[in-house]
């Protein structure tokens, strides 16, 4: 009889472990989730090195990736929708980054198909990182605006976390400086993958 009743405490302790475990488990992912990645300042006037094309008053956006970094997944998820709220108003260019050294297919992975499929968007591979590097992205993910006068003004992030579609704080900056010209933020978190990532170049997603 002891034994019998001994069971009902074994369960319940092992079903205590397990709550733990799925809120320690749950937490984890969260933080991990919501860690914001480094950025650096753009600089303040569109560099004409670029060589966007655009009209006199379109906006500029620029996109800076990493090839294999799924968390960018949801990033052009919301560039979609930004690029149809914006309409003709808005130039976009994709860099891709694509270190030398990578091996066949490394660059031209999902994330570029999926950039080229977007309407209106231009997309380019960013040999070494050399663009983020000038434009101070460094977390897959940024975006920089710069405005018809070419002075930027924005830069940062358009998710609210890694792989989280959705309204952000960074998306909903974009929409009304496009609509008005105003927004109460210049800049947001960005949440993925580091660009400048050398041991990832073998086709390894990067974490």
């Amino acid at each position: 009889m002891k034994h019998r009743e001994g069971r009902p405490g074994v369960l319940a302790g092992l079903v205590g472990v397990w709550l733990v475990a799925c809120v320690l488990g749950t937490g984890l992912l969260w933080r991990y989730a919501s860690a914001a990645g480094e950025r650096a300042a753009p600089p303040g006037k569109l560099p004409e090195s670029l060589g966007l094309e655009r009209g006199a008053s379109d906006w500029a956006l620029l996109i800076f990736l990493h090839p294999q970094c799924a968390c960018s997944r949801a990033t052009l998820t919301e560039l979609g929708k930004l690029v149809h709220f914006a309409g003709a108003r808005l130039a976009t260019r994709v860099y891709i980054w694509a270190p030398r050294e990578a091996s066949e297919g490394f660059v031209q992975s999902e994330l570029w198909e999926r950039s080229r499929a977007l309407p209106g968007v231009e997309v380019l591979a960013d040999v070494d990182g050399k663009v983020a590097r000038e434009l101070g992205a460094l977390t897959s993910g940024h975006v920089v605006l710069y405005a018809p006068d070419g002075t930027e003004r924005f830069s940062g992030g358009i998710t609210a976390a890694r792989g989280h579609e959705g309204d952000s704080p960074g998306g909903l900056a974009l929409r009304a400086l496009l609509s008005s010209g105003e927004a109460e933020r210049s800049a947001s978190p960005v949440f993925g993958c580091a660009l400048n990532t050398p041991s990832q170049v073998t086709g390894v997603s990067p974490r």
